[in-house]
């Protein structure tokens, strides 16, 4: 459930200092206004702004629900016409300024109201970043280290990350708008200048000298961050957080893995594909910072075009908020993403997800539920060694899979358009120019 709701601060919270009482972690509602909303047999909701992108991203809160004060619902019932006051919430004048962050405050009598404020008891946003990488390559086909361009910064939106160029465009809940501040930052961010007489090599998996130097080889990354949603964050908190986030995270990075790393190698090449992974984005290479997975499996090859980066990131999105409501409807139990053994561990090492000897993904209830259950030794015979036959038989339980999720019919356009791309024959996959110079800045055409 997602509705609409008025949010006013309650002094009667500010002020209660009873023991054990943390009123900045509540949102208190009447009976009326929780039977309206769904909200009744409810113990948790997120709020956030209705908003930008970003306020939806750093002003949401999980609140847990209490019965308001009394004199609450009096007073907002004797100011408020009965239509809004079945949509109200309390909350402690600290929250209601970290969700709304700004000053267009509006007053009913002395008490501040703020409309246009989102709840819900369910996941409904999953947000998308990245932090790919391209090199900047010389008219003789040698490489430049970005790190060597005058200006160029590591912690620059458009800098430096060694001998790679790296973006770091702001994440976003929507993909379409996170493919366009790709876009933004490669046409018009002041460093791009800096960078002109260089072409904008995007790929996989790239083999040239450095600039006076000897011949190399340079794998490119295309690290995918799934942001945590609030409610599964509040649930973390409240677990053996190093634990449960190893093995939650360890679970979507595996699914992930069957669902578009596999498929992306024929977009890579099998070969570029493997010798990449040798040095980066190994089977079970799993990060967990900043309250945040970073998926590390896939190259650098989707952002050689702003349709593959859209089909890629559309999938993956698609992907990870499937598995984050299964989760969500499961009440977050530990049995959904951990073996019975894998609960009583006491050290995130001693889970075994990718270990050799673990073969019992197909033990674990939303591995099952979303049918990514090859054993590890498979996944690195495929990932590492290239041992995957790319034929018709895949392509249709790849498809079938994919459209089976629940969010398919949310993420139809970005999902049919990977599994178009992935069919692709080899021909038009190999002949695609990877020059981002061309292909993002210059607008020119997709193979599809």
């Amino acid at each position: 459930m997602k509705a609409p709701l008025i949010l006013l601060i309650s002094e009667k919270m500010d002020n209660n200092k009873k023991k054990g009482r943390y009123e900045d972690r509540l949102i208190r509602m009447g009976e009326k206004a929780r039977a309206a909303l769904g909200l009744a047999d409810e113990k948790t909701v997120e709020l956030w702004p209705d908003g930008s992108s970003l306020d939806r991203i750093n002003r949401s809160r999980v609140l847990e629900i209490f019965q308001a004060y009394s004199s609450d619902l009096k007073d907002a019932k004797e100011r408020l016409p009965e239509k809004d006051y079945e949509r109200i919430g309390f909350v402690t004048s600290r929250t209601f300024d970290f969700i709304c962050h700004d000053k267009r405050k509006k007053f009913v009598g002395k008490r501040v109201l703020k409309e246009n404020i989102w709840i819900a008891n369910t996941i409904e946003d999953t947000v998308i970043g990245a932090d790919p990488e391209f090199l900047l390559i010389n008219s003789d086909g040698s490489v430049k280290y970005a790190a060597e361009v005058g200006g160029f910064s590591h912690t620059d939106i458009l800098g430096s990350d060694g001998p790679w160029a790296e973006l770091r465009p702001d994440p976003d809940v929507d993909v379409g708008a996170f493919v366009d501040n790709i876009r933004e930052i490669l046409r018009h961010h002041k460093n791009a200048e800096l960078i002109q007489k260089y072409s904008w090599m995007g790929g996989c998996y790239y083999y040239a000298p450095r600039e006076g130097g000897n011949e190399r080889a340079w794998p490119m990354g295309g690290h995918i961050h799934i942001g945590t949603p609030a409610k599964l964050a509040a649930a973390i908190r409240e677990a053996d957080q190093d634990i449960y986030s190893a093995a939650l995270y360890g679970c979507l990075a595996k699914v992930l893995d069957e669902y578009v790393a596999i498929p992306m190698m024929r977009v890579d090449g099998v070969e570029e594909s493997t010798r990449r992974r040798g040095q980066y984005g190994y089977y079970g290479d799993v990060r967990m910072d900043h309250g945040r997975l970073e998926y590390r499996a896939l190259s650098g090859e989707w952002l050689t075009h702003p349709k593959l980066a859209t089909a890629v990131i559309g999938t993956v999105k698609a992907i990870a908020h499937t598995f984050f409501k299964l989760l969500d409807e499961a009440s977050y139990k530990r049995s959904m993403f951990m073996t019975a053994s894998q609960q009583s561990s006491i050290h995130p090492n001693e889970l075994l997800l990718f270990d050799d000897s673990f073969a019992s993904w197909q033990n674990i209830e939303i591995m099952k539920a979303l049918g990514a259950t090859k054993t590890s030794k498979t996944m690195r015979e495929i990932l590492h060694r290239g041992k995957i036959k790319f034929t018709k038989p895949f392509f249709d339980r790849l498809s079938k899979r994919l459209k089976s999720l629940s969010g398919y019919r949310e993420y139809s356009e970005f999902i049919d358009a990977f599994i178009e791309i992935v069919n692709l024959p080899n021909d038009l996959l190999f002949e695609r120019d990877k020059d981002l110079k061309h292909t993002w800045v210059g607008n020119k055409d997709f193979v599809i």
